[in-house]
């Protein structure tokens, strides 16, 4: 045996017997036999053992009343005990009714018959158990064995598989080289036929040349005939010098049909940037997914694109979840992934209200959407940050069911992602969604369903750029696109910005160009509350009229809940502490600092002042209002 240290060795010495180490030199034959000698004597001593009785025995009897002898119990077994006990209940005072059973022996003294039984059982041990240990070592050694000759049998398949393998190599290499040697020998027979099949064309070209050579000296006799050798030289010269008839000047054949001859330098200029940025048209009516790596530009290019749809007409929602008002001045801002929430649910809900209302409107596809589009009902949702949704949105708890009932869909994100994916062109309800990556499992983890997108998203990847000076990634101004159902990807270039927009409110000018360009934009809100108050008309109360509708479209969904609760209960003031376990909305309750942020949004909008940390007092004209309306 191979040990691992000295230590490994002086151990296993320890425990090994020299017993062990003797019978292990054996051959295995002398092994079998000490086994089986180790066997029969245990068998042979276990056999003597289970013989005969090793003490002596008195059988006794009891004298009855009737002067009879009972010598067994009522089962018929004899009494009887040892003379050892027997003395014993002698002197302890033994009744005179007991008497040695005179049928038994000697006055009733039976003699052992076995009085080495304990002996016996003890070699028939040792015979079993030297047997077991001898046997334990010849497994122990077969099984070290055992692992040699699985190496054995492993390395002689190893090197019959590869002389098999060997061998079909060269049986390969044969066929190989014999195909080789034909093709060879058929590429011979065709370059000889090639070069026959030229010398005949090249023949028959000359023949054809020397025929027309003939004919021409033919003609020009013909022409010439009556001529003077004088008159034939001018007549030769003139046709030397003449030019063709087609081309004037310095004309070439290859100028008058190249079409950029017809553009100077100066004019190729001046259309190459409508060229270059004519793909932004198409993210306009297209749900598109913009993604690119931290720097590529995805929201300085994001936001280009949202200007492009104010030009045109559109209603901009944007779901930023850490988005600020102050950088997204003109458009519906819905922050936090709680409000974001709310929205995507009533996105849903109005997508299949407008399908319904189609079905039963009798247009055919271009009217509705049409009609749609005259209605000012044309609704862009941005979502920024798309990546983390997955990980934060929970489905928002419907107002009829119960707290402890309600199990919010863990699909709900790729859900409406589906829905806004697929579902939103013919409402004109477009998303427009900025991630990190266009795989599914970065997109709402909606894994399976790459096809779909491929089949339904316009894709632009924005490709970063490292900076030599500060390592750090910025924007290359350069891109991919690909169009829905494509899979070609298209090199563009991005718009030069300076700066990144914060601001999409049109002015009067910008407004005079798009309705001179766009049939359907509506015309410029005088203020931003009437701007607010028209986003709100068109997303929340399509069916209802604007007298009907929230006096402040400006609040989130949220918010405006909680102003309605404030009015509704009478409220002047309100404290955060009381009005957390009374409020909530659709079954969802808000801790103190998401009151906080309410209470503030309200402030903000001037429906409240802050009177401390804690509470607010409400404007008198909203509690006036309400108590009017009731």
């Amino acid at each position: 045996m191979n040990y691992l240290t000295d230590k490994h060795k002086q151990l296993s010495e320890s425990q090994q017997s020299g017993l062990m180490l003797w019978f292990g030199r054996l051959p295995m034959d002398k092994k079998a036999v000490a086994i089986g000698l180790s066997l029969t004597v245990g068998i042979s001593s276990a056999a003597m053992a289970w013989q005969g009785t090793s003490s002596d025995r008195i059988y006794f009897c009891v004298k009855t009343p009737l002067k009879t002898l009972t010598c067994s119990d009522k089962n018929g077994r004899p009494f009887r005990m040892t003379p050892f006990y027997w003395q014993q209940w002698k002197s302890d005072g033994m009744p005179r009714q007991v008497v040695r059973d005179p049928a038994m022996g000697v006055n009733g003294l039976v003699k052992a018959t076995n009085p080495y039984k304990p002996f016996w059982g003890f070699g028939g041990f040792l015979g079993f158990a030297l047997a077991g240990w001898m046997l334990r070592h010849c497994q122990n050694e077969e099984k070290q064995r055992a692992v040699f000759e699985d190496i054995a049998l492993h390395r002689d398949a190893a090197k019959a598989e590869m002389a098999a393998r060997s061998e079909l190599l060269e049986s390969y290499r044969d066929v190989a080289i014999a195909e080789v040697q034909l093709q060879a020998d058929l590429d011979l027979i065709a370059n000889d036929r090639t070069v026959d099949i030229t010398k005949a064309e090249i023949y028959a070209h000359t023949e054809i040349e020397v025929t027309q050579m003939e004919a021409s000296e033919a003609i020009f006799e013909a022409q010439t005939a009556g001529m003077t050798e004088q008159q034939k030289a001018d007549y030769i010269k003139q046709l030397r010098e003449m030019k063709t008839p087609y081309l004037q000047g310095s004309q070439t054949l290859a100028g008058t049909i190249d079409p950029n001859d017809k553009v100077t330098g100066a004019d190729s200029q001046a259309i190459a940037p409508n060229d270059k940025y004519r793909w932004i048209k198409n993210t306009i009516g297209y749900p598109t997914l913009i993604f690119g790596g931290m720097g590529a530009g995805k929201s300085w290019t994001t936001r280009e694109i949202i200007w492009k749809k104010v030009q045109a007409g559109w209603n901009i929602v944007a779901l930023d979840p850490h988005g600020t008002i102050v950088e997204w001045r003109g458009v519906r801002l819905i922050t936090g992934y709680k409000e974001i929430a709310l929205f995507m649910q009533w996105y849903m809900d109005e997508m299949r209200q407008r399908y319904e209302d189609y079905r039963k409107s009798g247009l055919t596809e271009e009217q509705w959407t049409e009609r749609l589009r005259n209605s000012g009902k044309m609704l862009s949702v941005i979502c920024e940050e798309f990546t983390t949704w997955t990980d934060n949105i929970v489905e928002p708890m419907p107002d009829d069911c119960e707290d402890e009932k309600w199990k919010p869909d863990p699909d709900f994100v790729g859900r409406w992602f589906r829905c806004a994916m697929t579902e939103s062109r013919k409402q004109l309800m477009i998303p427009l969604f900025v991630a990190h990556d266009r795989t599914m499992e970065i997109l709402a983890k909606a894994k399976g369903l790459s096809k779909l997108r491929d089949a339904a998203l316009l894709e632009v990847e924005l490709i970063a750029t490292i900076d030599p000076i500060t390592t750090e990634a910025k924007a290359s101004g350069q891109g991919k696109i690909k169009l829905p159902g494509h899979g070609q990807w298209i090199d563009i270039e991005l718009p030069k910005l300076d700066r990144k927009r914060i601001d999409f409110r049109l002015d009067e000018s910008v407004i005079s160009d798009a309705q001179s360009n766009t049939s359907h934009v509506e015309p410029k809100l005088s203020t931003d509350s009437e701007t607010a108050e028209r986003i709100w008309q068109l997303e929340f109360n399509l069916d209802k009229p604007s007298s009907d509708s929230s006096p402040t479209p400006s609040l989130t969904p949220v918010a405006q809940s909680l102003l309605q609760y404030l009015q509704r209960t009478g409220r002047t003031s309100a404290v955060i502490q009381e009005i957390q376990p009374n409020f909530k909305v659709k079954g969802q309750r808000f801790n103190s600092e998401e009151l906080k942020r309410l209470f503030n949004e309200l402030v903000e909008n001037s429906l409240a002042v802050w009177l401390d940390a804690s509470t607010i007092e409400i404007a008198p004209n909203q509690t006036d209002g309400q108590n009017g309306q009731d």
